[in-house]
């Protein structure tokens, strides 16, 4: 009985042991674009990614950009990052910020 129970344990560590490093991971923030002090981040999401500007600048700024070809535009307060966009689906999107 001893031994059915340590075998148990031990086949639940070693599946814990290789799904752990899996599902605790985390997707990395990629960089997309960057127009001054303001960087683009893409970030995967459960059905597609999301985009967020993030500003490193003491003075807000105004992020105009197109996510698809969709034109947005967000008021981007100093130190902070905001939600830019969203696009579903498995390709991934295209992001761009307006020229200068």
């Amino acid at each position: 009985m001893k031994t059915l129970l340590s075998l148990r344990m031990a086949l639940a560590l070693i599946l814990f042991g290789l799904t752990a490093s899996v599902g605790f991971s985390r997707t990395p923030n990629v960089p997309v674009g960057t127009s001054g002090p303001l960087t683009a981040i893409r970030v995967k999401t459960l059905f597609g990614w999301a985009f967020q500007v993030r500003n490193d600048a003491d003075t807000p700024y105004t992020a105009l950009y197109a996510v698809n070809g969709a034109p947005g535009r967000k008021v981007v307060p100093a130190h902070h990052t905001v939600r830019a966009g969203y696009a579903f689906g498995r390709e991934i999107p295209s992001f761009n910020f307006a020229p200068k």
